[in-house]
């Protein structure tokens, strides 16, 4: 007969509580629920995933894209608070195609109802609630369509309703072990740069529009401008490569050193800015891509810049931050030394800019002035995931979620949930973050059912006012230029601070 030991009950329970937590860290770990987010005055709204895989190149392969033109439009019908209908502006018209068919007209788009004729049925279920005596109201919504579009480190590309979380399609590109970037997002297309070739896939569909050979080595993501798309290679390239027709001999411009830090493009489309160096470029969108102007600074940066109403932010590695105009003489709005150190890209709300040093320090400035309102110097903020109304969130050093008053940085919420990867965002008020294996979950403001973008596009900004889904007026021209200056240059500079030399040697 065997001698047993006898368990001690409490090692026993204590092993089984290490096992717990290990599996909880291991498994649970950014997989947020909304008992976990309440505290930070969050609801959750979706969750997907992008492929079985990590992001390719982390936060930045993630990219929110409201579309200039398209739009969410439907009509809710309620009676009470109860809602009974939701008429959506993209419903079949049956009216419509009936009296198509009994024409012998079966050529054509499907008809839709439109806003109006969402807004007429909407009419219709009103009068028969009315004549149950029950008394129904209605409520018209439209918003843009905002698309998530993540690429996974296995080359899956896939693309995601911002709103409600819908899978729209998942596409994939060749040789995933070769050096991946993207996604590049235009209103039309999404571009992926695998190796020494690119990949231009339609934005609504997934459907591979074209695909073409590099001239150069990539070094960094590509963004689009109309029917180009533009990629950082080598030696201070920025290559751009006919949608359409590959074969046409690529745009180069050249300037600064290579660039790794990314594109930025502006909200109406017609501007991108990198930094590279110690300066930011500028290119206008042309017929042919054009170099606009450079903005200089006597320091290195390391960070990408971001749009906003009035232009382009950026930041220095010691801590000046320049808000820059689209000036064609390189002008800036203002400039302002933080003295701290900082590679991170700022982020913005349209309103006020957030500054984040490498030691946890955050700064927030008026975008418009340039002033500082406050400034966090305790070291605890390890990334910002953006902006709500009143409230600004951020992932502590920590690795959970703490939310901050935007008017005195005070920290009034913190949830126990940890997060691997959030993806800072300036485009709407909308939260994401991410796990290791592409796991994506969405958070909103409780009570923030319709989407804040921060520096909408003027198309987009007209048609929200107008409460109609059409498209608005096109942006204005850019300045007449004078034909003396190969640089195009105005006649008359605006007022403000500029370089002395746009394209002088960096």
């Amino acid at each position: 007969m065997t001698n047993q030991q006898p368990i001690d009950s409490r090692r026993f329970v204590h092993l089984l509580t290490i096992l717990a937590m290990c599996m909880f860290v291991g498994s649970s770990r950014a997989q947020i629920n909304e008992r976990s987010i309440a505290p930070l005055g969050l609801e959750l709204m979706w969750e997907n995933s992008i492929g079985g895989a990590g992001l390719a190149q982390g936060a930045d392969s993630l990219v929110v894209w409201p579309h200039s033109t398209d739009r969410r439009e439907y009509v809710d019908v309620f009676v009470g608070n109860r809602l009974i209908e939701r008429i959506d502006a993209r419903r079949v018209d049956r009216e419509a195609l009936d009296k198509r068919i009994l024409e012998g007209k079966s050529s054509g788009a499907v008809p839709v109802l439109g806003i109006e004729g969402a807004k007429a049925q909407a009419d219709k279920l009103i009068k028969t609630y009315a004549v149950l005596g029950k008394k129904a109201t209605t409520k018209v919504v439209s918003q843009p369509v905002t698309y998530v579009v993540g690429l996974a480190s296995n080359g899956v590309v896939t693309a995601i309703d911002g709103e409600t979380g819908e899978l729209l399609w998942q596409s994939s590109v060749p040789r995933a072990d070769l050096n991946i970037y993207g996604p590049g997002v235009s209103d039309d297309f999404v571009t992926v740069v695998n190796g020494n070739a690119f990949y231009a896939m339609d934005l609504k569909t997934g459907n591979m529009i074209n695909t073409g050979r590099l001239a150069f080595t990539p070094a960094g993501s590509a963004a689009s401008l109309e029917k180009r798309i533009i990629v950082p290679s080598t030696e201070g390239r920025l290559v751009g490569y006919n949608v359409d027709n590959p074969v046409i001999a690529p745009v180069i411009l050249r300037a600064g050193v290579e660039n790794r830090n990314g594109l930025s493009i502006s909200a109406d489309r017609e501007f991108m800015a990198w930094t590279s160096k110690n300066a930011m470029y500028l290119v206008h969108n042309e017929n042919v891509p054009k170099l606009w102007s450079k903005v200089n600074l006597d320091e290195p940066l390391e960070s990408k810049p971001i749009a906003t109403p009035q232009g382009f932010l950026f930041t220095s590695i010691y801590g000046t931050v320049i808000h820059a105009t689209t000036s064609r003489t390189g002008s800036y709005l203002w400039r302002v030394n933080l003295a701290m150190p900082t590679n991170r890209t700022p982020v913005s709300d349209g309103k006020h800019a957030f500054i984040l040093s490498d030691d946890g320090r955050l700064v927030a400035l008026d975008l418009k002035t340039g002033t500082q309102l406050w400034g966090s110097y305790v070291g605890h903020v390890d990334q910002i995931l953006g902006v709500g109304k009143e409230h600004l969130y951020v992932q502590n050093d920590r690795g959970s979620l703490s939310r901050l008053r935007v008017s005195d940085g005070q920290v009034d919420g913190a949830s126990p949930a940890l997060v691997d990867v959030v993806i800072p965002n300036s485009i709407t008020d909308r939260l994401f973050i991410a796990t290791r294996d592409g796991h994506i979950s969405c958070m909103r403001e409780q009570g923030a059912l319709q989407p804040t973008i921060f520096n909408p596009s003027k198309k987009t900004a007209e048609a929200t006012k107008a409460g109609a889904g059409g498209p608005g007026a096109k942006p204005a021209a850019p300045p007449k230029t004078s034909n003396d200056d190969i640089f195009g240059a105005p006649s008359s500079a605006p007022v403000g601070a500029s370089s002395d030399d746009p394209f002088g040697a960096p």
